[in-house]
């Protein structure tokens, strides 16, 4: 595979859209890139409308919770950055951003059949001149091999000038080098970040408005400025493999028990009343492999 400065970026044809079935040529580039880069977008994989009414509830949210002191900002207040978790009320679930089908028959050719989900969340990018360090998610031992991916969409189109993550393709690889010695904020070693920006240097990708990115659990990321003033909300799933023993997982209400189509995929799901508080929710996941 000849080596790209870009992200890998697949468009769904019309007869994908419409059979909910990626092509096998789709399927091989996606998978290719993910085990080359850690990274993959389908450019068209969920309906804007959906990402549209839940950005007008999201962003009024997003304030509110801005102006909370309380409210977890992803590393440190400069960064802009808040942990936000995502409308669960029944009329804002989409099953093409919750359980979209090309992304798990993506996944399961990285982790195995019947991938679990445990984790659905958000986070929002206000205006900001600071950035995050490049890190991974994970800090304890994990298997050196893919165990997760993380299923990221963002409300709106995305470019550098709103803070489009910081991507570093197939750093994934190269994982182990965390600053362990250091508090974990610090992210990734910097003299292993300044000789990995001269072998492949990170990039910004621009993505329309109803894009999905796969992302490796491994892969160097960073949270960018937001040079807006627009919040710029992202959502965030995370696949595990069948075998990967955790016990995390995410709300949805009752009301939606058995009513969901997941297809192939495994919810993780802690069933809550209506009127359950979702914006309290804990910014703490334990993704930790269990004995």
């Amino acid at each position: 595979m000849v080596v790209s400065p870009e992200l890998v970026q697949i468009t769904l044809s019309d007869e994908e859209l419409s059979s909910k079935q990626i092509s096998s040529h789709n399927l091989q580039a996606a998978v290719e890139a993910l085990h080359h880069d850690g990274v993959v977008a389908i450019t068209n994989a969920v309906n804007t409308a959906h990402l549209d009414k839940l950005n007008s509830r999201m962003v009024p949210e997003a304030r509110k919770l801005y102006d909370n002191p309380k409210t977890h900002r992803n590393f440190g207040s400069k960064t802009g950055n808040i942990q936000q978790e995502p409308v669960i009320d029944p009329e804002y679930i989409y099953e093409d951003i919750i359980a979209n089908p090309w992304a798990v028959s993506i996944t399961e050719c990285l982790l195995g059949p019947n991938p679990h989900v445990r984790v659905y969340t958000a986070n929002t990018a206000f205006k900001a001149e600071s950035r995050q360090p490049p890190h991974i998610d994970v800090s304890f031992d994990f298997p050196k091999i893919p165990f997760g991916l993380c299923i990221n969409i963002n409300l709106v189109a995305t470019s550098p000038e709103n803070g489009a993550t910081e991507i570093w393709l197939g750093s994934h690889i190269d994982a182990d080098h965390r600053d362990d010695d250091a508090d974990p904020d610090k992210g990734i070693r910097a003299d292993v970040v300044e000789a990995r920006r001269k072998i492949r240097p990170p990039i910004q990708p621009n993505l329309p408005k109803g894009a999905l990115i796969i992302r490796d659990f491994r892969l160097w990321h960073a949270g960018m400025p937001n040079r807006t003033d627009e919040p710029r909300v992202m959502l965030a799933s995370i696949y595990f493999p069948a075998w990967y023993r955790s016990n995390q997982k995410f709300y949805l209400p009752k009301s939606l028990q058995g009513k969901l189509n997941w297809g192939r995929l495994v919810p993780c799901v802690e069933w809550v009343d209506e009127g359950f508080d979702y914006l309290g929710g804990s910014h703490d996941f334990d993704f930790s492999l269990l004995p």
